[in-house]
C-alpha cells in the first residue's frame, strides 16, 4: 500500500497538460502543488487524462490484463518459460511472490486511488464554489461519470484474478478491499475484505451513478472508443450482471444498446454496430464501432516492453505466446474458411495471433470491450433468462459468426436444447476473443475447470478444478504484509 500511496501523491502532484482532452500522448509539463491542481480547467482535464492514464499501464489495461485472461486458461502455449513474462500464470504455479501477482495488485490499486483523490479534490472545489467559471455543470458531470466508471472497472477486473466467481456462495466469498477514500498517506493501510457480493453492490453503485451523468457522444471517432460515454457504461454493466449471472439485467440493460432485429445496432448514442470485417478491427484507426472501448498507444506512449499485446502474440517475440493446436481447443474448434483461422500466422510450425502485430512499435490499442461481445453477452442472456432458444438470439449470435465464417450459421434446428445454445455461444466467444482476455472470465462465470493443458516442451499442466486454490490467484505478498487486516486465500 505504501507504493500505491507513493504513486498516487506524485499524480496529483505531476500532471499532464496537453493541447486536448485527449490522452494519446501524455508529457508531463509542469510540477503542481496540490492546492493548484484545479487552479484552471486545462489542470482538471490534466488530471482526467492521469487517471486514464493509470488504467491504461501496461500492467493492467495497457496489455496484462488481456494477457492473464488468455493464458491462465487453454488456447496457448508460451515460447519461454521466463517468469517475468507470465510463465506461472500459464501453468498455475502463482504464488503471493509472483511478479503478476504483486504488480497487477499495485497498478490497479494505484489507479483506484488516483481515480479516488481526483473525485475528493473535483467534488470538494465543486461544492465550495471554487470551480465557477472554469468548468461547466456537464463538463463537472461527466468528470464524475468517467472517475466512477474506471473505478468500477478497476474493481472488476481485480474479481476476475483474485477472488472466487460470484457463482461460487452467490458472492459470500471474501472479495478485495474496497478503498473509496482519497488516502494520501498511511493512515489508511488497514482494511479488510469486503465480499464478492459486496464488491460487485459497489460496481453497480458506480456505474448506475455514472450513467446519468455521463455525455451521450463525442465529437470525433477517437473520443468515442477511448473515451466513457452512456454507452460505454450499458455495455460494461451487461458484462457485469452477466457474471453474477442476473440475466434479466443483461436482457435489460442490452436492450438500451441493441436493437431489436438485425443488422443489430445502438438505437441512441454512439451508434455502436458489428465492423464489416473482422480484420479491420484491429487495424489503425482502431475506431470502428464496434470498438466500445479501447486503450489507445502512439510510438512515444506504449504499454511498455513485455508488457503490451504484441509481445505476447506477436510471432517476432521470443516470449510470446502460440496457438495450441490440440483437439478441443479453438484453433481446432475453428472452421477451415473463418476468417478468424485463415488469418493466423504460420512460423517455424506455430500459429500466432495476427490482432496485434506491431511488435516494434507496440501501437496496437488493446480493445477492453467489443460490441460482438455486447451481442454474444444479450443472446445467452435471452436463452438462459427464459430457458428456451429463441429466434432473436439465434440472429444475434449468427451477427458474429457469419461474419467471419458465412456458411456457419445456425437455424432453431441446430437446438435440440437450450444446453447446445450455451455451448455454442461459449464456443463462439472463445474463438472471436482470442488475445483479448475473455476466456478465463467466461470458465470461471460458469464454474468450469481450466482443461489440462499439452504444453510440448513447456511441460503439461493438469486441469484446474473450481474448487482448486489455484483457480484463483493469491493475494500478494506485499498487501498481506502491510494490511494487517488483510486475509489470504484459501
Amino acid at each position: 500500500m505504501k507504493n500505491i500511496l507513493r504513486i498516487t501523491i506524485a499524480f496529483v502532484l505531476m500532471l499532464t497538460i496537453g493541447c486536448s482532452k485527449e490522452f494519446l500522448d501524455p508529457v508531463p509539463q509542469t510540477s503542481l502543488s496540490d492546492l493548484s491542481v484545479f487552479d484552471t480547467k486545462d489542470r482538471i482535464v490534466a488530471q482526467v487524462n492521469g487517471m486514464y492514464a493509470f488504467v491504461k499501464s501496461g500492467a493492467f489495461l495497457g496489455g496484462r490484463f488481456f494477457v492473464y485472461g488468455d493464458v491462465r486458461a487453454d488456447n496457448f502455449i508460451p515460447k519461454s518459460s521466463n517468469l517475468v513474462t507470465n510463465f506461472a500464470s500459464w501453468n498455475h504455479t502463482e504464488v503471493s511472490s509472483t511478479n503478476e501477482i504483486q504488480n497487477y495488485w499495485g497498478a490497479v490499486y494505484a489507479g483506484i486511488n488516483a481515480i479516488n483523490v481526483f473525485l475528493d479534490g473535483l467534488t470538494t472545489n465543486w461544492d465550495a464554489g471554487i470551480l465557477d467559471g472554469k468548468i461547466t455543470q456537464a463538463e463537472y458531470d461527466q468528470f464524475r461519470s468517467e472517475a466512477y466508471t474506471l473505478r468500477a472497472m478497476c474493481y472488476f477486473d481485480l474479481l476476475q484474478l483474485y477472488c472466487k466467481p460470484y457463482n461460487q456462495g452467490n458472492g459470500a466469498n471474501p472479495g478485495v478491499p474496497l478503498r473509496l477514500k482519497a488516502e494520501k498517506s498511511a493512515e489508511g493501510n488497514d482494511l479488510a475484505r469486503s465480499t464478492v457480493a459486496e464488491v460487485y453492490t459497489q460496481i453497480l453503485n458506480d456505474l448506475n451513478d455514472a450513467e446519468p451523468l455521463a455525455i451521450t457522444v463525442y465529437s470525433t471517432d477517437l473520443l468515442n472508443t477511448t473515451r466513457i460515454h452512456k454507452n460505454t457504461i450499458v455495455a460494461f454493466k451487461t458484462r457485469v450482471y452477466l457474471h453474477m449471472q442476473d440475466w434479466a439485467k443483461v436482457v435489460s440493460e442490452s436492450a438500451k444498446i441493441v436493437s431489436a432485429t438485425a443488422p443489430f445496432t445502438a438505437p441512441s448514442g454512439v451508434a455502436f454496430a458489428l465492423n464489416p470485417s473482422y480484420i479491420k478491427i484491429f487495424e489503425t484507426p482502431y475506431t470502428s464501432k464496434e470498438s466500445v472501448f479501447s486503450m489507445p498507444f502512439t510510438t512515444t506512449n506504449t504499454p511498455g516492453t513485455q508488457n503490451g499485446l504484441p509481445h505476447y502474440y506477436s510471432f517476432s517475440s521470443s516470449e510470446s505466446y502460440y496457438l495450441n493446436l490440440n483437439p478441443g481447443f479453438a484453433y481446432a474448434l475453428m472452421d477451415a474458411t473463418d476468417v478468424r483461422k485463415t488469418i493466423l500466422l504460420l512460423d517455424d510450425s506455430k500459429y500466432f495471433l495476427t490482432k496485434f502485430p506491431d511488435f516494434t512499435t507496440l501501437t496496437n490499442y488493446a480493445p477492453v470491450i467489443r460490441y460482438a461481445e455486447v451481442l454474444l453477452t444479450r443472446a445467452e442472456a435471452l436463452v438462459r433468462a427464459g430457458g428456451a432458444v429463441t429466434q432473436e438470439a439465434i440472429d444475434l449470435l449468427n451477427a458474429v459468426r457469419t461474419r467471419s465464417f458465412a456458411t456457419g450459421g445456425y437455424t432453431p434446428a441446430s437446438f435440440a436444447a437450450a444446453s447446445d445454445f450455451y455451448t455454442a455461444v461459449l464456443l463462439e466467444r472463445n474463438i472471436e476473443f482470442l488475445g483479448e482476455g475473455i476466456r478465463t472470465m467466461d470458465l470461471q462465470r460458469l464454474n468450469l475447470p481450466f482443461p489440462a493443458k499439452d504444453g510440448g516442451g513447456m511441460g503439461n499442466v493438469p486441469e484446474i478444478s473450481p474448487t482448486s486454490i489455484g483457480y484463483i490467484w493469491p493475494i500478494p505478498a506485499n498487501e498481506l504484509g502491510l494490511n494487517k487486516l488483510m486475509t489470504p486465500n484459501q
